[in-house]
């Protein structure tokens, strides 16, 4: 079967492509040779120090990643222009700046060097965390860029865009080909979303439990395999489907032991799970202390969800930690990007109590959650926006 829905964003000799997403207008000119992409500047010492700049985000030296990659950057090396935008977008030691990340992206993705397909996906998740009416349509195009320089885990954002009708026409059979496409590419992930929509019949996919567990048994199966080889997002996801009961019987053991694999093959998301699920257990219980040792382990590796949980135990003077940790662990959650931090710190500079009173700056945080889509900041920051002209109409 051959692609049906080759998307060219370069059709002519000079191409204009306009985005106007949010407040932010941005306009790329695209010289029709971009297409095949300018070389790359090659310098083996460049090389080695971007690979110890990755090699310090390992270790949850986040800033000082920060600091070699962006220095390249601004020489304009598209692997460190690369990982400069992925910072930039997700506030790995730096403040986030969504625009800075587009254009850092933008730039990288005109040279043709092994991370061009991935920095054509990139742009298309950033693309997707942007407001605005043509943005997913946008993030379409990017993904389907993204495949033409052979970036298959494109596929898996296409079945959900051509599945949902997000940014373009719902499309069952160019999301079937999309999900088919994830699957061939070992994406057990994306055979496990299609097994639940045809389990529950959404989309307009008619349902099919049938087929469905026949999808998520292979998929299982797959993961079982690479799980025991050493792969960690594997061992997350069986202990996830574990954890849940889906398409497996439903097994707290069994859950815990993918979880602790998967953390120990250093898999941030699993630590956290792997915390959550023992507090859930036993919240006040010997496993308690383990658990906060892995949400410590997963928040040195930038995940935002274990800063946020850490400060959320500090808030409630959980397992003798203290209150007044709440605020630090929520600023480093912010930093990492991450919406509930941002809501949980927001609350705190509305209140006034662990920190100064400031409703402006409350109202800054809980609109940057919004817009990255957390449903408690978009629901606090409804209740501050009423606060505030409340606030305004007395004075």
């Amino acid at each position: 079967m051959t692609r049906p829905d080759r998307s060219r964003l370069l059709t002519s000799n000079l191409t204009t492509f306009a985005v106007l997403c949010g407040l932010c207008a941005t306009v790329v000119l695209w010289p029709k040779a971009a297409e095949f992409g300018k070389q790359p500047p090659l310098d083996p010492l460049v090389t080695e120090q971007l690979n110890q700049a990755r090699g310090l985000q390992k270790v949850g030296k986040w800033a000082d990643a920060a600091e070699i990659i962006e220095r390249y950057a601004h020489q304009g090396y598209p692997r460190a222009l690369f990982h400069h935008g992925k910072i930039l977008a997700r506030g790995w030691g730096v403040e986030p700046d969504l625009e800075k990340a587009r254009m850092a992206l933008l730039r990288a993705v005109q040279f043709d060097f092994p991370l061009r397909g991935e920095t054509a996906f990139e742009l298309g998740r950033l693309y997707q965390r942007s407001s605005g009416p043509d943005c997913n349509r946008i993030a379409v195009e990017w993904f389907l860029k993204a495949l033409d320089w052979d970036y298959e885990k494109a596929h898996v954002q296409l079945a959900m865009h051509f599945t949902r009708g997000i940014g373009v026409a719902a499309d069952q059979r160019r999301a079937l080909f999309h999900y088919e496409g994830a699957m061939r590419a070992g994406f057990e992930a994306a055979s496990l979303t299609y097994a639940r929509i045809l389990l529950r019949g959404r989309y307009g996919v008619p349902k099919d439990p049938v087929r469905a567990q026949d999808l998520a048994d292979a998929a299982i199966k797959a993961l079982d395999v690479k799980a025991r080889s050493g792969s960690a997002s594997a061992a997350k996801i069986l202990g996830r489907l574990f954890r849940d009961g889906e398409f497996v019987e439903s097994s707290t053991k069994t859950a815990l032991s993918w979880f602790r694999r998967s953390g120990e093959l250093g898999d941030a998301g699993a630590m956290h799970d792997l915390a959550n699920l023992l507090l859930a257990e036993d919240p006040d219980g010997a496993d308690a202390e383990e658990a906060i040792a892995w949400l410590n382990r997963a928040a040195a590796l930038g995940h935002g969800g274990a800063m946020t949980k850490l400060g959320r135990l500090h808030l409630k003077e959980a397992h003798g930690l203290e209150k007044t940790g709440a605020v630090a662990w929520f600023r480093q959650g912010v930093q990492a990007a991450h919406g509930g931090a941002m809501e949980e710190l927001a609350r705190i500079r509305a209140e006034g109590k662990l920190a100064p009173k400031d409703l402006d700056g409350a109202l800054k945080l809980a609109r940057r959650g919004s817009e990255l889509g957390h449903t408690g900041s978009k629901n606090l920051l409804q209740a501050l926006l009423k606060q505030s002209a409340s606030i305004k109409s007395e004075s």
